[in-house]
């Protein structure tokens, strides 16, 4: 059985034709195939920016590799060199182009690919083709004069294995079975296939995939509201992207009819400030620092990073709440908890809900009692945020968070490399940029830097990192990159996340740092 990457294509939105190909490719093959769905990738023709994609790309250790075009229906014919594909819904359909022309860009922007990053000729065989799953190929279909040996139809999918070999025979003429195609260079393929199928999530490719989930996830979050909508007060745990900061929100707006008087509370300024652009004007949201100065006298002279002896000096005239709703409370301490209970209207029937994540505690104490609840916390346990591999791989590496489900959109998998000095660092970090904002034309609001040490490198890189300058802070232009501390980006998310971290960093540290990362995730280790 061969290595599918995905290795469920249920959650996407494949073809008919595209599913019974996945499933014959996965059955038929051994499992020293690996098989690759709807690779995107781009290139440059005639100066303009192309962007497509192979339906299949099936790669061998013994052979190569092969770009396979799906095309379905029920008939296909070609007229004055024009491509037309038959159903039985949509009656007949024009191509944009010839399905064998399209397999072979792909071919050649792999093998082309492969030259340029390893700066070595590919000794494996390439080739292309199409399938036609759902009926057979008459004769009298000249396909373009393409060799017969390039096309596979009903006819040949219970006979799959031996026509992909005879597909590898055909383009490797009559070297086949005496070049010599190196474990090495297959390897080298692998990594660039695999990122390729990275920097396509990173540019949105799966964006389409984990919309189709959202629809189904609202249905589910509502309904953890409506199960909540008798229970006053309550924690809910979760692990990282598990939906908890979605729920609190619908909860507090939810909360705010009737003029009722609503808080939404996080320790992160910059968690508030999005959950600000949400939320509406309707719930008053703040994050701990700004509310402690309006209800704590002579909050200013309170030192440190948990603000010890507040309690005690909290205004007789402090605001009261209908409702409060606390995010990521793991990072409250049991003090902060009793002063955020004070604030509640009625001590036993206004709604306050909890939301946390024990496992993203950075610190030794947290909130302990102080809330006052005394009923156990609801769990949260499918992640919705990560794809599979990235959280698949963060529980993996921290052996933290695994009673979390992962998501089901698989993704690409996360890169980690350890760097033993200052212009590794300097060249990896050019390189990335290069690859991803001026190759892939990526924005730069996708890329997230963080680092358990943003001094150390907002130092190092005062003057920029070769056109692109590090920005503690949003970025307001196309040079900039953002970066922040991990404690500063807990509760937020990117599409991309470059995490620059030490070898003490710990694994707490590391968890929540890996899991802010939507699609794509770079770890570079400073060994220095």
């Amino acid at each position: 059985m061969a290595n599918m990457f995905p290795k469920s294509i249920s959650d996407y939105m494949a073809t008919d034709s595209e599913k019974i190909m996945y499933h014959e490719l996965k059955t038929q093959l051994p499992d020293s195939f690996d098989v690759f769905y709807s690779v995107n990738w781009t290139s440059y023709e005639n100066g303009s920016l192309i962007k497509s994609e192979a339906d299949f790309l099936v790669a061998s250790p013994d052979y190569g590799f092969l770009c396979l075009e799906v095309k379905g229906g029920t008939g296909v014919r070609i007229e004055d060199n024009i491509w037309y594909v038959a159903d039985y819904i949509h009656g007949e359909r024009k191509l944009n182009r010839s399905p064998y022309d399209q397999a072979e860009k792909s071919m050649y922007y792999f093998h082309k690919s492969f030259s340029s990053r390893y700066n070595t000729k590919y000794q494996g065989i390439f080739g292309a083709g199409v399938a036609f799953p759902f009926y057979p190929i008459q004769d009298n279909i000249t396909l373009e004069n393409r060799h017969r040996g390039c096309t596979i139809d009903s006819n040949d999918v219970n006979n799959l294995y031996d026509r992909i070999k005879k597909m590898f025979r055909l383009w490797g003429g009559s070297s086949f079975g005496r070049r010599i195609y190196s474990r090495s260079q297959h390897e080298a393929f692998l990594q660039l296939v695999r990122e390729r199928v990275a920097i396509s999530a990173a540019a949105g490719a799966l964006i389409k995939y984990k919309e189709q989930q959202l629809g189904v996830i609202n249905r589910v979050q509502d309904n953890y509201i409506y199960f909540l909508s008798n229970s006053y007060q309550f924690y809910i745990r979760g692990g990282a992207g598990t939906g908890k900061t979605w729920i609190a929100m619908k909860m507090a707006t939810a909360a705010a009819v009737d003029n009722k008087k609503v808080l939404f509370l996080c320790t992160s300024v910059r968690l508030a400030d999005k959950i600000r652009a949400f939320i509406g004007d309707n719930v008053k949201v703040a994050d701990v620092k700004s509310l402690f100065l309006s209800i704590i006298k002579n909050f200013s002279y309170f030192n440190g990073p948990y603000y010890e002896g507040i309690l005690e000096n909290l205004k007789v005239d402090h605001p009261k709440y209908d409702a409060i709703f606390v995010d990521e409370a793991q990072d409250f301490t049991e003090e902060w908890a009793q002063v955020v209970r004070r604030l509640l209207r009625d001590q036993n029937k206004s709604r306050f809900g909890i939301f946390y994540d024990d496992v993203q505690l950075l610190r030794e104490n947290s909130f302990s009692n102080g809330f006052g609840i005394e009923a156990l916390p609801f769990l949260l346990r499918e992640n919705i945020r990560n794809t599979a591999n990235i959280y698949n791989w963060t529980s993996e590496k921290t052996k933290l968070g695994r009673d979390v489900i992962a998501n089901p959109v698989e993704g690409p998998t996360p890169q980690t490399e350890i760097l033993l000095e200052k212009g590794q660092l300097t060249a990896r970090l050019e390189s990335l940029l290069k690859q991803y904002l001026v190759e892939e034309h990526l924005s730069n609001q996708s890329i997230i830097v963080l680092t358990d040490d943003i001094n150390y490198l907002l130092d190092l890189y005062s003057s920029g990192i070769a056109k692109w300058q590090l920005i503690h802070g949003e970025t307001m232009n196309e040079n900039e990159i953002s970066i922040y501390t991990v404690e500063e980006f807990k509760g937020l998310e990117a599409d991309m996340v470059v995490y620059i971290r030490t070898l003490l960093t710990s694994e707490n540290m590391n968890y929540v740092a890996y899991t802010r990362a939507k699609y794509y995730l770079i770890e570079l280790v400073r060994n220095f």
